[in-house]
């Protein structure tokens, strides 16, 4: 079967560029500078000597989220009482240059160190960052998305609403803040410390905000789906390709929710989820105070890739689980460029998890897709053509140095 065209990002999408990173006393670095290119970056060093640093520093200062940190002050080099991220960009909407800016008390931290991000010099919350700048972390552990937990499916799923939707990014902070309420309260209706009637105002509240991340969710599985099949089919072996790729919501609503359409034909409303919600809630009460925490709710619910109809986690090869995972990937990216600044693209090592072909395939695709940062501890690894036309990084006993 022919190869479909993959598609570009959206012409709408406002290029975005990383100019300047700076380092403070974060991770592994004392100080650290990075001048990336437009187009692809190449850091190169073994194991071991913080290339991961650097682009959790730029997508922890975009996004407000690392994926490798319990909790900040473990972001902040041993025995520093802070450290201090700072990104500068330019482009989009950030035309005449943008500069966000991190600052993170360590375990120990100085007298009136808090943690504190700005914007050009402005306070400002992680969600709204996203007005200025975008990232997309490619990493190694997510070769594995599929068959993983299904709270990485989740976090993906999320990481992309905080990104893009404001109301969503604050929703998934509410709805975590109720279940927290709602479970210390189950604990105390299980030692017999509170009725059970006292969970009414936290079944409200888990039903109305619980609707809309479920619904958010909904949107991205949809627009991830309709991008899907393109982009999968360009990182495919010619074997590979043609085949139908399905993303679907899983949800726990049941039969709680027996009228629901196919999502194609139309998103459910915030109304019809909240409803679904509170009859779901009332059927399992009693088994939610018997087991102290909450059943229901959009913190149990998965996301299923389907590969011909058949469930990618369970029928599908490594290769073919790898093809889909990239192109999920990849459809992160056009779908944050689409509606704000086009991401920055961030590749923690992937291409050694990555044969030859599929390399060559998505360093391609890549490079239609604006700024690309890529570490490796094996240069060998990437495409020859792109690595020769790109800027290309050492770490040197903790020092970043350009190759000339």
């Amino acid at each position: 079967m022919a190869l479909r065209a993959a598609p570009r990002a959206s012409a709408g999408t406002r290029p975005v560029e990383l100019t300047r990173l700076t380092l403070v006393d974060f991770r592994s670095y004392a100080s650290a500078e990075l001048t990336p290119e437009p187009g692809l970056t190449v850091v190169a060093a073994p194991n071991g000597t913080g290339k991961t640093n650097l682009l959790e520093a730029i997508h922890v200062a975009i996004t407000g989220r690392s994926h490798r940190a319990a909790v900040d002050a473990d972001l902040v080099r041993h025995g520093a009482g802070f450290g201090r991220v700072r990104v500068e960009v330019g482009g989009g909407t950030a035309a005449g240059g943008a500069t966000i800016e991190l600052v993170l008390p360590g375990l120990e931290p100085e007298p009136g160190i808090r943690k504190r991000l700005t914007v050009n010099g402005v306070p400002r919350r992680s969600s709204t960052v996203a007005d200025t700048a975008r990232a997309v972390l490619f990493r190694p552990e997510e070769m594995l998305l599929l068959v993983g937990s299904p709270s990485d499916r989740r976090r993906f799923l999320d990481g992309i609403l905080a990104q893009r939707d404001r109301r969503a990014a604050r929703d998934l902070v509410e709805v975590a803040r109720v279940l927290a309420q709602r479970n210390a309260l189950l604990r105390a209706i299980r030692a017999e410390e509170a009725p059970i009637d006292s969970l009414g105002f936290w079944d409200e509240q888990l039903a109305l905000v619980g609707a809309r991340v479920m619904r958010a969710r909904l949107e991205v599985v949809r627009e991830l789906g309709a991008r899907i099949g393109p982009l999968h089919d360009a990182v495919a072996a010619p074997g590979e390709r043609g085949a139908s790729v399905h993303l679907a919501y899983v949800d726990g609503l049941k039969e709680a929710w027996t009228d629901r359409a196919d999502p194609a034909e139309g998103l459910p409303s915030d109304e019809e989820l909240a409803a679904a919600y509170r009859r779901r809630i009332t059927d399992v009460r009693q088994r939610e105070a018997w087991n102290g925490m909450s059943l229901v709710g959009p913190q149990r619910d998965d996301l299923r890739a389907e590969l011909g109809g058949r469930d990618v986690a369970a029928h599908a090869s490594r290769g073919q689980q790898r093809t889909i995972i990239l192109a999920m990937k990849l459809a992160e990216t056009d779908l944050l460029g689409a509606d704000g600044p086009r991401p920055i693209v961030l590749l923690d090592d992937v291409f050694s998890e990555l044969d030859p072909e599929r390399s060559a395939r998505l360093s391609t695709l890549l490079a239609d897709r604006g700024q690309v940062i890529v570490t490796t501890a094996d240069p060998s690894t990437l495409d020859a053509a792109r690595r020769e036309r790109a800027a290309v990084w050492r770490i040197v006993n903790g020092q970043l140095v350009r190759e000339t």
